[in-house]
């Protein structure tokens, strides 16, 4: 699809944050929740509550439909950049 090597290698890393996503996230949202109760770590995630799991899974759905709204814009720029 792409000619050049590097616009090759933005398209991957674009395939790949999908995947790389999730542990920004899981992250991310222990940060933010640790302000509110200064106790939660990995492990409160890991055994706690399913509601936790379920806002994790909400939010990686939202990225990944954002994702894929913003794909054709991500391709065209990409496309532009070979010229």
């Amino acid at each position: 699809m792409f000619n050049h090597p590097v616009t090759q290698a933005l398209s991957l890393i674009w395939k790949l944050a999908t995947v790389l996503i999730i542990p920004i996230i899981i992250i991310l949202y222990i940060k933010i929740y640790g302000l509110y109760h200064p106790n939660f770590s990995f492990d409160d995630l890991d055994q706690g509550q399913n509601s936790h799991k379920w806002v994790i899974f909400a939010i990686y759905l939202f990225m990944l439909l954002a994702w894929n709204r913003l794909t054709p814009y991500v391709y065209k720029a990409l496309k532009r950049m070979e010229y």
